[in-house]
């Protein structure tokens, strides 16, 4: 009988200890991926381009910069298209000037250069003085 109650104690024991280590390890891996987390931001001037009609083209000169806390390889994208329009390596900060012709938002993106992940974001939004109306007139008048 003893013995069976010794038994239970070190299997209670082990269980006791196989979950201390479970949540060890799962506090190490939550503090390893916030370390990871690079804090980034960017900012675009102008932010809107303005055309005189809806659905012309605008074009604007975009000055954009960014920063990070932690210095790396890091490429600026247009979103949704490929390749990057500019990337620096070993940087903590950067600035991109370019003329755009856009009919629609000029989203951008910063990225690690090895990753997809999105670390930072900016938009240039499109807007009209004039928007489209409904149907244009197709009726005749006579007075």
């Amino acid at each position: 009988m003893n013995s069976l109650k010794v038994t239970a104690k070190l299997q209670r024991g082990l269980t006791q200890i196989k979950t201390i280590s479970l949540m060890v390890l799962l506090w190490l891996i939550s503090f390893i991926a916030n370390a990871t987390d690079i804090q980034a931001s960017m900012q675009v001037q102008p932010d809107q381009c303005v055309a005189m009609k809806q659905g012309q083209s605008c074009y604007v000169s975009v000055v954009l910069t960014w920063q990070v806390q932690t210095p790396g390889d890091y490429c600026l994208h247009i979103v949704g298209k490929e390749p990057a329009i500019s990337c620096w390596q070993n940087s903590k900060r950067g600035e991109f000037q370019q003329a755009f012709t856009s009919k629609v938002n000029l989203d951008f993106a910063l990225r690690r250069q090895d990753k997809q992940q999105t670390l930072a974001t900016a938009v240039v939004k499109m807007a009209w003085v004039h928007k489209k109306k409904g149907q244009a007139r197709k009726s005749w008048r006579l007075f």
